[in-house]
């Protein structure tokens, strides 16, 4: 009987110690497990907090950096910004396309003009049409009216103003020119040389400045008329339109 005692015994203690060493290294790992769980979580914190203080940089900010570096001299950045609304854009086409009848409006608003010589219109004003020229045969913008007379016809200004000046031009001929106010003058051109005004001259509405020649060399094949043009700020404008729109 006591031998049988000792051998349960002994059987019993070994159980007892198979399953106490196998319990002391459940713990070991977990202990281990939990250890190397924290270390990660805390190594990950770091990380993500290094990477949302770090400011974001581009390849332009490297070359900066590489330039810096280079050169031992810190670089400013230079950020150009150009800003055109539509606005702003609608309103200068707007501009600039409107201006001539802006111009023929400010001008007819509160004077009146008139034709300085009685006849019919032989050739219109084309704007920036492309016309033939009857004499030269070249294609070329026709930048006033031509109105048609007999030589010797009184030629009128249209409008009171100041004589710019009178002179010989090679092509137009005898011309007179006249600044009519608000940035508008006027060119009589093809005149006899007998003209009646000087430079500097002041003239009235309808008051006569000169008679009708036949001197436009560049106009010489048609019949004898006034080539006639107006021009406001640079720009040349149709005159038959400055004379119907009267105030």
């Amino acid at each position: 009987m006591n031998i049988f005692n000792k051998i349960k015994k002994s059987q019993l203690f070994t159980k007892k110690s198979y399953y106490g060493a196998l319990a002391i290294c459940l713990v070991m790992v977990g202990v281990a497990c939990f250890y190397s769980y924290n270390k990660t979580t805390n190594d990950l914190t770091k990380r993500m907090e290094y990477v949302a203080e770090k400011p974001v940089t581009t390849a332009q900010d490297e070359a900066i950096g590489v330039d810096e570096k280079k050169d031992g001299v810190k670089k400013e950045k230079t950020v150009t910004t150009v800003t055109v609304t539509e606005k702003t854009a609608k309103t200068e086409a707007k501009t600039e396309i409107s201006y001539p009848k802006q111009a023929i409006a400010e001008t007819s608003t509160y004077r009146s003009f008139s034709i300085p010589i009685n006849g019919e219109i032989i050739q219109d004003f084309s704007g920036e049409e492309l016309v033939k020229n009857q004499t030269t045969g070249a294609w070329q913008t026709h930048n006033g009216i031509d109105i048609s007379g007999n030589i010797g016809d009184e030629v009128k200004a249209m409008a009171e103003g100041t004589v710019l000046d009178v002179f010989e031009d090679h092509l137009w001929g005898v011309v007179v020119v006249i600044d009519h106010g608000d940035g508008m003058t006027a060119r009589y051109c093809g005149l006899n040389k007998g003209v009646t005004v000087e430079k500097d001259a002041h003239v009235s509405k309808d008051e006569v400045i000169g008679a009708l020649g036949n001197t436009a060399d560049i106009e010489s094949s048609m019949e004898v008329h006034l080539h006639f043009e107006i021009i406001r700020n640079d720009m040349y404008l149709n005159p038959i339109d400055i004379i119907n729109n009267q105030g």
